[in-house]
């Protein structure tokens, strides 16, 4: 049983067992894949030959928040519902918050792209570490 959904004592069964265990262990993945492309947009900033990696990176991070975001739909049209209401608000704007720094970056010079995509990384994380704390 998730221990952040407001569930009974015996937790959700079926397939709604199931989809708690995708979208919490997911939720973890993530942290550890934003906490990843934070490093290598790090990186990039000292070597920009690094950004075409650090883009596609990127896009593979929105892919798993997609994913992360089809799960917690399903559980929310199951029934379950996360344990702070907060939840359904952090899990779309850490997905929103990487295509929108693909778009403010646009056209900036490589150093500057890349402390961008820091940046959005960096806000991904955070935002990713609320939800998990919140749901």
């Amino acid at each position: 049983m998730s221990a952040g959904f407001a569930l009974g004592a015996a937790g959700p069964s079926g397939a709604a067992g199931v989809l708690v265990t995708v979208h919490e262990r997911l939720g973890y993945a993530l942290l550890i894949v934003l906490a990843a492309g934070l490093v290598l947009a790090l990186l990039a900033v000292r070597d920009t030959r690094r950004l075409p990696t650090v883009r596609a990176y990127l896009w593979l991070a929105v892919a798993a928040l997609v994913l992360q975001g089809i799960a917690g739909i399903g559980l929310l049209l199951a029934g379950q519902r996360p344990a702070q209401g907060l939840h359904l608000m952090y899990g779309p704007l850490a997905l929103v918050s990487l295509p929108l720094t693909v778009l403010f970056a646009r056209g900036w010079a490589p150093r500057r792209e890349a402390w961008t995509f820091a940046a959005g990384f960096l806000v991904a994380l955070l935002l990713a570490i609320r939800a998990l704390m919140t749901g």
